[in-house]
Protein backbone atom coordinates (compact mmCIF):
# COMPACT_ATOMS: atom_id res chain seq x y z
CA UNK A 1 0.00 0.00 0.00
CA UNK A 2 1.38 3.26 -0.82
CA UNK A 3 1.40 6.52 1.43
CA UNK A 4 -1.31 8.20 -0.62
CA UNK A 5 -3.94 5.43 0.23
CA UNK A 6 -2.38 4.97 3.63
CA UNK A 7 -3.13 8.41 4.64
CA UNK A 8 -6.99 8.59 3.10
CA UNK A 9 -7.79 5.27 5.20
CA UNK A 10 -5.97 6.79 8.27
CA UNK A 11 -7.85 9.70 7.64
CA UNK A 12 -11.33 8.47 7.16
CA UNK A 13 -11.12 6.08 10.07
CA UNK A 14 -9.43 8.74 12.45
CA UNK A 15 -12.60 11.04 11.95
CA UNK A 16 -14.97 8.39 11.96
CA UNK A 17 -13.79 7.76 15.25
CA UNK A 18 -13.86 11.55 15.85
CA UNK A 19 -17.66 11.84 14.47
CA UNK A 20 -18.98 8.84 16.96
CA UNK A 21 -17.31 10.30 20.23
CA UNK A 22 -18.79 13.89 19.55
CA UNK A 23 -21.93 12.06 20.26
CA UNK A 24 -20.86 11.65 23.96
CA UNK A 25 -20.90 15.28 25.22
CA UNK A 26 -24.82 16.56 23.43
CA UNK A 27 -27.87 14.94 23.82
CA UNK A 28 -28.05 13.25 20.46
CA UNK A 29 -31.66 11.59 21.10
CA UNK A 30 -33.03 14.47 20.99
CA UNK A 31 -32.19 15.26 17.33
CA UNK A 32 -34.51 13.99 14.71
CA UNK A 33 -33.40 11.49 11.81
CA UNK A 34 -32.63 14.30 9.44
CA UNK A 35 -30.80 16.16 12.33
CA UNK A 36 -28.32 13.25 13.16
CA UNK A 37 -27.73 12.83 9.47
CA UNK A 38 -26.34 16.15 8.86
CA UNK A 39 -25.05 16.33 11.90
CA UNK A 40 -22.73 12.82 11.40
CA UNK A 41 -21.84 13.83 7.88
CA UNK A 42 -20.55 17.74 8.63
CA UNK A 43 -18.90 16.75 11.26
CA UNK A 44 -16.98 14.13 9.44
CA UNK A 45 -16.42 16.30 6.53
CA UNK A 46 -15.37 19.03 8.18
CA UNK A 47 -12.69 16.87 9.90
CA UNK A 48 -11.47 15.55 6.82
CA UNK A 49 -11.73 18.04 4.70
CA UNK A 50 -10.21 20.71 7.71
CA UNK A 51 -7.17 18.09 8.22
CA UNK A 52 -6.47 18.10 4.66
CA UNK A 53 -5.77 21.28 4.41
CA UNK A 54 -3.82 21.55 7.40
CA UNK A 55 -1.55 18.77 5.75
CA UNK A 56 -1.67 21.23 2.51
CA UNK A 57 -0.56 24.21 4.45
CA UNK A 58 1.78 22.08 6.65
CA UNK A 59 3.57 21.09 3.23
CA UNK A 60 4.67 24.11 2.30
CA UNK A 61 7.20 24.27 4.91
CA UNK A 62 10.25 22.66 3.94
CA UNK A 63 11.18 19.93 6.53
CA UNK A 64 14.60 21.39 7.68
CA UNK A 65 13.29 24.76 8.12
CA UNK A 66 10.96 23.59 10.85
CA UNK A 67 12.24 23.90 14.15
CA UNK A 68 11.49 21.63 17.17
CA UNK A 69 9.13 24.48 18.89
CA UNK A 70 7.29 24.58 15.33
CA UNK A 71 6.84 21.18 15.44
CA UNK A 72 5.10 20.89 18.72
CA UNK A 73 2.67 24.44 18.36
CA UNK A 74 1.28 22.57 14.63
CA UNK A 75 -0.15 19.99 16.32
CA UNK A 76 -2.26 22.38 19.21
CA UNK A 77 -2.82 25.08 16.28
CA UNK A 78 -4.63 22.31 13.94
CA UNK A 79 -6.06 21.37 17.07
CA UNK A 80 -7.39 24.61 18.31
CA UNK A 81 -8.45 25.29 14.78
CA UNK A 82 -10.67 22.54 13.89
CA UNK A 83 -12.23 22.25 17.47
CA UNK A 84 -13.66 26.22 17.45
CA UNK A 85 -15.00 24.92 14.27
CA UNK A 86 -16.89 21.62 15.87
CA UNK A 87 -17.81 24.68 18.57
CA UNK A 88 -19.27 26.28 16.33
CA UNK A 89 -21.15 23.45 14.73
CA UNK A 90 -22.83 22.26 18.08
CA UNK A 91 -23.95 25.81 18.98
CA UNK A 92 -25.97 26.01 15.55
CA UNK A 93 -26.83 22.40 15.55
CA UNK A 94 -28.20 22.00 19.03
CA UNK A 95 -29.39 24.94 21.44
CA UNK A 96 -27.49 24.93 24.26
CA UNK A 97 -29.22 25.71 27.28
CA UNK A 98 -26.39 27.03 29.12
CA UNK A 99 -24.97 29.96 27.06
CA UNK A 100 -22.16 31.13 29.76
CA UNK A 101 -18.85 32.05 28.59
CA UNK A 102 -17.49 29.05 30.81
CA UNK A 103 -19.68 26.24 29.05
CA UNK A 104 -19.07 27.78 25.71
CA UNK A 105 -14.95 26.59 26.62
CA UNK A 106 -16.30 23.72 28.38
CA UNK A 107 -17.38 22.64 24.88
CA UNK A 108 -14.87 23.73 23.06
CA UNK A 109 -11.74 22.26 25.51
CA UNK A 110 -14.11 18.78 24.98
CA UNK A 111 -13.95 19.38 21.07
CA UNK A 112 -10.20 20.39 21.08
CA UNK A 113 -9.51 17.20 23.04
CA UNK A 114 -11.22 15.00 20.50
CA UNK A 115 -9.32 16.23 17.67
CA UNK A 116 -5.49 16.71 19.12
CA UNK A 117 -4.48 12.71 19.51
CA UNK A 118 -5.39 12.92 15.65
CA UNK A 119 -2.93 15.48 14.63
CA UNK A 120 0.11 14.47 17.05
CA UNK A 121 -0.30 10.86 15.21
CA UNK A 122 -0.16 13.16 11.88
CA UNK A 123 2.68 14.99 12.61
CA UNK A 124 4.33 12.31 14.16
CA UNK A 125 3.93 10.41 10.99
CA UNK A 126 5.13 13.05 8.56
CA UNK A 127 8.33 13.16 10.62
CA UNK A 128 8.88 9.65 10.53
CA UNK A 129 7.85 9.45 7.04
CA UNK A 130 10.39 12.88 6.37
CA UNK A 131 12.85 10.91 8.55
CA UNK A 132 12.68 7.68 5.95
CA UNK A 133 12.54 9.52 2.79
CA UNK A 134 16.23 11.49 4.47
CA UNK A 135 17.57 8.29 5.46
CA UNK A 136 16.88 6.20 1.72
CA UNK A 137 18.05 9.48 -0.10
CA UNK A 138 21.53 9.61 1.74
CA UNK A 139 21.81 5.72 1.67
CA UNK A 140 21.26 6.14 -2.32
CA UNK A 141 23.29 8.66 -2.11
CA UNK A 142 26.33 6.89 -0.24
CA UNK A 143 25.58 3.78 -2.14
CA UNK A 144 26.20 5.76 -5.80
CA UNK A 145 29.17 7.58 -4.37
CA UNK A 146 30.36 4.15 -3.09
CA UNK A 147 29.69 2.22 -6.32
CA UNK A 148 31.91 5.43 -8.38
CA UNK A 149 34.93 5.25 -6.03
CA UNK A 150 35.11 1.35 -6.45
CA UNK A 151 34.52 1.64 -10.09
CA UNK A 152 37.42 4.40 -10.22
CA UNK A 153 39.86 2.26 -8.23
CA UNK A 154 39.50 -1.01 -9.82
CA UNK A 155 39.56 0.81 -13.21
CA UNK A 156 43.09 1.29 -12.79
CA UNK A 157 45.60 -1.00 -14.28
CA UNK A 158 49.69 -0.77 -13.76
CA UNK A 159 50.90 1.16 -16.54
CA UNK A 160 54.56 0.03 -15.66
CA UNK A 161 53.39 -3.72 -16.31
CA UNK A 162 52.34 -3.01 -19.86
CA UNK A 163 55.11 -0.81 -21.13
CA UNK A 164 57.38 -4.01 -19.25
CA UNK A 165 55.06 -6.81 -21.06
CA UNK A 166 55.44 -4.88 -24.47
CA UNK A 167 59.04 -4.13 -24.44
CA UNK A 168 59.18 -7.78 -23.22
CA UNK A 169 57.37 -9.53 -26.28
CA UNK A 170 59.12 -6.40 -28.79
CA UNK A 171 62.37 -8.24 -27.30
CA UNK A 172 61.13 -11.86 -27.65
CA UNK A 173 59.91 -11.23 -31.44
CA UNK A 174 63.97 -10.99 -32.66
CA UNK A 175 64.47 -14.62 -30.60
CA UNK A 176 61.10 -16.48 -30.73
CA UNK A 177 58.47 -15.67 -33.26
CA UNK A 178 55.89 -19.15 -31.98
CA UNK A 179 56.44 -17.61 -28.15
CA UNK A 180 56.01 -13.92 -29.18
CA UNK A 181 52.46 -14.68 -30.93
CA UNK A 182 51.61 -16.77 -27.75
CA UNK A 183 52.17 -13.27 -25.72
CA UNK A 184 50.61 -11.61 -27.33
CA UNK A 185 47.21 -13.36 -27.13
CA UNK A 186 48.18 -13.81 -23.47
CA UNK A 187 48.49 -10.10 -22.87
CA UNK A 188 45.34 -9.44 -25.06
CA UNK A 189 43.30 -11.65 -22.87
CA UNK A 190 44.63 -10.26 -19.91
CA UNK A 191 43.91 -7.13 -21.30
CA UNK A 192 40.05 -7.85 -22.13
CA UNK A 193 39.46 -9.64 -18.47
CA UNK A 194 40.91 -6.64 -16.74
CA UNK A 195 38.44 -4.67 -18.87
CA UNK A 196 35.66 -6.85 -18.80
CA UNK A 197 36.08 -7.16 -15.26
CA UNK A 198 36.31 -3.71 -14.22
CA UNK A 199 32.99 -3.35 -15.50
CA UNK A 200 31.35 -6.34 -12.91
CA UNK A 201 31.09 -5.66 -9.37
CA UNK A 202 31.82 -9.52 -8.67
CA UNK A 203 34.43 -11.23 -10.65
CA UNK A 204 34.35 -15.55 -10.04
CA UNK A 205 37.74 -16.99 -8.81
CA UNK A 206 38.07 -19.13 -11.67
CA UNK A 207 38.48 -15.75 -13.91
CA UNK A 208 41.11 -14.11 -11.42
CA UNK A 209 42.98 -16.80 -11.45
CA UNK A 210 42.69 -16.73 -14.83
CA UNK A 211 43.66 -13.18 -15.08
CA UNK A 212 46.72 -14.38 -12.43
CA UNK A 213 48.00 -16.92 -14.80
CA UNK A 214 48.13 -14.58 -17.76
CA UNK A 215 50.07 -11.73 -15.62
CA UNK A 216 52.54 -14.07 -14.59
CA UNK A 217 53.27 -15.86 -17.36
CA UNK A 218 54.06 -12.23 -19.43
CA UNK A 219 55.96 -11.43 -16.34
CA UNK A 220 57.91 -14.56 -16.48
CA UNK A 221 59.03 -13.39 -20.12
CA UNK A 222 60.77 -10.47 -18.49
CA UNK A 223 62.41 -12.15 -15.48
CA UNK A 224 63.05 -15.82 -17.50
CA UNK A 225 64.24 -18.30 -14.35
CA UNK A 226 64.61 -15.37 -12.00
CA UNK A 227 60.74 -15.65 -11.31
CA UNK A 228 59.13 -19.43 -10.50
CA UNK A 229 55.32 -19.89 -9.40
CA UNK A 230 52.86 -22.18 -8.66
CA UNK A 231 49.42 -22.39 -7.62
CA UNK A 232 47.60 -24.08 -4.88
CA UNK A 233 43.68 -23.74 -5.05
CA UNK A 234 40.99 -25.45 -3.34
CA UNK A 235 38.91 -27.82 -5.38
CA UNK A 236 35.25 -26.74 -6.64
CA UNK A 237 35.19 -22.85 -5.38
CA UNK A 238 36.33 -21.55 -8.75
CA UNK A 239 32.47 -20.62 -9.03
CA UNK A 240 32.99 -18.49 -6.08
CA UNK A 241 32.75 -14.63 -6.17
CA UNK A 242 35.24 -12.48 -5.24
CA UNK A 243 35.76 -8.52 -5.51
CA UNK A 244 37.71 -8.36 -8.92
CA UNK A 245 41.52 -7.28 -9.44
CA UNK A 246 42.17 -8.64 -6.03
CA UNK A 247 44.69 -11.39 -6.68
CA UNK A 248 46.66 -9.27 -9.21
CA UNK A 249 47.07 -6.48 -7.05
CA UNK A 250 48.92 -8.71 -5.24
CA UNK A 251 50.95 -9.99 -7.93
CA UNK A 252 52.14 -6.67 -8.93
CA UNK A 253 53.42 -6.04 -5.89
CA UNK A 254 54.76 -9.14 -5.16
CA UNK A 255 56.61 -8.84 -8.34
CA UNK A 256 57.52 -5.10 -8.04
CA UNK A 257 59.02 -4.97 -4.11
CA UNK A 258 59.69 -8.85 -3.90
CA UNK A 259 61.35 -10.67 -7.00
CA UNK A 260 62.17 -7.24 -8.75
CA UNK A 261 64.42 -6.62 -6.09
CA UNK A 262 66.66 -9.74 -5.73
CA UNK A 263 68.95 -10.29 -7.89
CA UNK A 264 68.04 -14.01 -8.07
CA UNK A 265 64.95 -13.98 -8.68
CA UNK A 266 62.40 -15.59 -6.29
CA UNK A 267 59.03 -17.89 -6.11
CA UNK A 268 55.51 -16.53 -6.05
CA UNK A 269 53.03 -18.97 -4.56
CA UNK A 270 49.37 -18.53 -5.01
CA UNK A 271 46.95 -20.08 -2.69
CA UNK A 272 43.10 -19.81 -2.06
CA UNK A 273 40.80 -21.65 0.25
CA UNK A 274 37.62 -21.51 2.01
CA UNK A 275 37.00 -21.26 6.16
CA UNK A 276 33.36 -20.55 7.47
CA UNK A 277 32.49 -18.63 4.82
CA UNK A 278 34.79 -16.36 3.75
CA UNK A 279 37.39 -16.83 0.92
CA UNK A 280 41.04 -16.81 2.26
CA UNK A 281 43.83 -15.91 -1.11
CA UNK A 282 46.96 -15.45 -0.40
CA UNK A 283 50.25 -14.64 -2.20
CA UNK A 284 53.73 -15.69 -1.34
CA UNK A 285 56.79 -14.76 -2.22
CA UNK A 286 60.55 -14.55 -1.84
CA UNK A 287 61.57 -11.08 -0.60
CA UNK A 288 61.57 -9.30 2.97
CA UNK A 289 58.39 -6.45 3.93
CA UNK A 290 59.21 -3.62 4.57
CA UNK A 291 55.80 -1.42 6.12
CA UNK A 292 57.51 2.15 6.17
CA UNK A 293 55.81 3.91 2.88
CA UNK A 294 57.73 4.45 -0.07
CA UNK A 295 56.98 7.57 -1.74
CA UNK A 296 57.65 6.30 -5.27
CA UNK A 297 54.38 3.80 -4.78
CA UNK A 298 52.91 3.67 -8.28
CA UNK A 299 49.71 1.13 -9.93
CA UNK A 300 46.99 0.48 -8.32
CA UNK A 301 48.67 0.08 -4.58
CA UNK A 302 47.99 -2.03 -2.04
CA UNK A 303 46.45 1.51 -0.57
CA UNK A 304 43.74 1.49 -2.89
CA UNK A 305 43.02 -2.37 -2.67
CA UNK A 306 42.69 -1.66 1.09
CA UNK A 307 39.77 0.98 0.31
CA UNK A 308 37.91 -1.25 -2.30
CA UNK A 309 37.77 -3.85 0.53
CA UNK A 310 36.66 -1.18 3.14
CA UNK A 311 34.19 -0.18 0.20
CA UNK A 312 32.97 -3.58 -0.64
CA UNK A 313 32.63 -5.22 2.56
CA UNK A 314 33.63 -2.57 5.70
CA UNK A 315 34.96 -4.48 8.68
CA UNK A 316 34.23 -8.09 7.10
CA UNK A 317 37.42 -7.81 5.01
CA UNK A 318 40.66 -7.75 5.80
CA UNK A 319 44.49 -7.87 4.65
CA UNK A 320 47.37 -8.39 5.69
CA UNK A 321 51.13 -8.28 4.79
CA UNK A 322 53.30 -9.80 7.24
CA UNK A 323 57.48 -11.42 6.80
CA UNK A 324 57.27 -15.09 7.68
CA UNK A 325 59.62 -17.83 7.06
CA UNK A 326 61.57 -15.91 5.19
CA UNK A 327 59.26 -14.80 2.64
CA UNK A 328 56.21 -12.17 2.27
CA UNK A 329 52.90 -13.07 2.83
CA UNK A 330 49.81 -11.16 1.36
CA UNK A 331 46.80 -12.34 2.70
CA UNK A 332 43.29 -11.26 2.23
CA UNK A 333 40.10 -12.74 3.77
CA UNK A 334 36.75 -11.35 2.53
CA UNK A 335 33.20 -13.24 2.84
CA UNK A 336 31.35 -14.69 -0.32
Amino acid sequence: MNKTKFYWLIQMFCWSIVTLLSIQHIEFTDFNQSTKTIYLILYFFTGLISSHFYKIIIGRFHPDDITHLQNALFPMVGALSIGSIYTVLDYQLYNYSDTSFEAFIVIFLKNVWKVLPWFMFFNLFRFLSIYQDRKQRESHTENLLRISKLESLKKQLNPHFLFNALNSIKALTLIDNVQARESIIQLSDLLRLSLNLGEQQKATLSEELRLAENYLSLEKLRFDTRLEYDFQIQDDIGNILIMPMTINTLLENAVKHGIGQLKSGGHIRVTANTEKGYIILSVENSGVFDPRPKSNEGGIGLENLKKRLELQYGDNASLKIMNAQGKVSAIIKMPY
